[in-house]
């Protein structure tokens, strides 16, 4: 019995794990540059720009990750999200690119959803997946930043 106590709070503490992953590096210069690399890499690895301004410097991308399966009976679609941010530094004139992975699961949909009459369950945040993080590396190797560091929380 103690021991099926210990085990369940271990996977309860690893889903606690929820925060999203932040992947950064130094890009070639130039921020519009950088800004249209991230936005073609996203779109070549299937994501739907959701959201993205070239002066704020960001773009955000959500690429659905779960099968029709899983969401029939889970009743959640998971979604891979990468948000891209560059900046120049103006101390070392250095263009900086940081790519935060996150993952969510939309509960709108599914079976058990389907007959429930309350509103939207909305969406949950929860830990990135490991294809979103390769994503978010990718990505920033992809426009040319060539030492990636990070992969922990923003």
């Amino acid at each position: 019995m103690h021991r099926t106590v210990q085990i369940l709070a271990v996977v309860a503490l690893a889903g606690c794990a929820t925060a999203p992953v932040s992947f950064q590096g130094v890009a070639p210069p130039g921020l519009e540059t950088a800004y249209r690399c991230a936005v073609a890499q996203l779109n070549l690895m299937d994501y739907t720009i959701e959201d993205g301004n070239l002066e704020a410097g960001f773009v955000r991308g959500r690429r659905q990750t779960s099968g029709v399966v899983q969401e029939l009976f889970t009743g959640a679609a998971h979604h891979d999200i990468l948000t891209a941010s560059v900046f120049d530094n103006p101390a070392t004139g250095n263009t900086h690119l940081r790519v935060v992975a996150s993952r969510v699961a939309d509960h709108d949909i599914g079976l058990v959803s389907g007959l429930d009459d309350d509103e939207q369950q909305g969406e949950n945040q929860i830990a990135p997946s490991d294809s979103g993080k390769a994503d978010a590396q990718r990505l920033l190797v992809n426009c040319g930043v060539v030492a990636v560091t990070g992969g922990s929380t923003p």
